[in-house]
């Protein structure tokens, strides 16, 4: 991004760590997983884990944000 001309990237992983928990439960029979304790345990480690780069893998997608230059 940098390359490119844009200042101050940021990484966020989209799904956080717990991403493949929530699928499983999802496939699984998941009528009503946005109310779950399961949904809230993986937002909650999602948030915990944005703010450490080593985390950013355990995700299964990405989003960039950066500024113009």
């Amino acid at each position: 991004m940098r390359e490119a001309g844009l200042r101050a990237p940021v990484v966020y992983g989209v799904e956080g760590p717990a991403w493949s928990a929530l699928k499983a439960a999802e496939q699984h029979g998941g009528e009503g997983l946005a109310e779950s304790r399961l949904f809230e345990a993986a937002l909650a480690a999602a948030r915990l884990a944005e703010p450490h780069p080593d985390l950013l893998a355990a995700s299964s997608h990405m989003l960039a944000a950066a500024t113009v230059a």
